[in-house]
């Protein structure tokens, strides 16, 4: 009886956890150096992720596939031990107004937050420029977030 209620607990904690990407109120920050893959709608991308610079900080570079396509964006990253700001930010959130949740990539900008211009359709899993720029706040402490 109690391992169920244990078991239940785990599940309970797990489904919280992911509730928020779900509904596009949480950001995951992807690898410094890495590949990661999501499924948009019907769709499997993948975004990797690339330190161009050998120190603490500097260029990066993203390279998102989508179905047969390649595309690089320009990034930049900050992996000192106050700032950590990965090449890249992804959040789910609908941006199409179709009524299904995009990714939606975010990158650092030179004001000091994140910005976002391009997302990943979940209808047709291509990459599309946003209607606007769109800027966010870094959170403050660390990128566990």
């Amino acid at each position: 009886m109690f391992t169920r209620f244990v078991l239940l607990g785990a599940v309970c904690v797990a489904a919280v956890s992911n509730f928020g990407f779900f509904w596009g109120d949480r950001f995951h920050a992807l690898e410094y150096d890495g590949v990661r893959a999501f499924n948009v709608g019907k769709h499997r991308v993948s975004i990797e992720t690339k330190s161009c610079a050998t120190g603490d900080n500097g260029a990066a570079e993203l390279i998102i596939h989508c179905l047969a396509i390649r595309t690089r964006l320009p990034s930049s990253f900050d992996a000192d031990l106050y700032n950590d700001i990965h090449p890249a930010y992804v959040s789910s959130e609908d941006m199409d107004d179709d009524w299904y949740k995009d990714l939606v990539i975010w990158r650092p900008c030179s004001l000091g937050g994140l910005e976002t211009s391009e997302f990943i359709s979940s209808m047709d899993g291509q990459l599309q420029a946003t209607k606007d720029l769109r800027h966010q706040p870094l959170p403050s402490g660390f990128a566990v977030w």
